[in-house]
């Protein structure tokens, strides 16, 4: 008799687990809108272990593209352009270059300059200075 109830009890659990849900689609979300003052031209020295100074200019697009031009001085200086894509969420801008072989985060301030972020908070060097792409209004030519 035990058998039996333990039979049916396993055959219960079978069922139950076994049984199909359908589930339904989730709905779409809606798009997270940048805000316009984010797009821009930004400029300034950022952070580098292996070299003397480094210098990004970057252009954040209206279609989610950046471009940056970053100039590295060691013994000479070497200047090379970047591409890739950004997105804005909760102040802070993180930009992927070069099929994501170089990714930066920038915590956006109240003035709209970008300081530039590292292990989840904003970077500060040895004199307690963070390291800001200032943003200017007029593209420099």
């Amino acid at each position: 008799m035990k058998y039996a109830y333990v039979l049916a009890a396993m055959l219960c659990g079978l069922f139950v687990g076994c049984s199909e849900e359908k589930k339904e689609p989730l709905p779409d979300l809606p798009p997270v809108e940048i805000p316009a003052d984010v797009f821009g031209f930004y400029s300034g020295r950022m952070p580098c272990d292996d070299c003397n100074q480094r210098g990004v200019d970057m252009d954040l697009f209206k279609d989610g593209t950046v471009q940056a031009v970053q100039m590295t001085l060691k013994d000479s200086v070497q200047v090379d352009t970047l591409r890739g894509t950004f997105v804005f969420a909760d102040s802070i801008v993180k930009v992927c270059l070069s099929d994501n072989s170089i990714q930066w985060a920038f915590k956006r301030d109240r003035v709209g300059n970008l300081a530039f972020m590292k292990l989840g908070d904003v970077y500060r060097d040895a004199d307690g200075m963070k390291a800001v792409l200032v943003r200017f209004y007029k593209k420099i030519k």
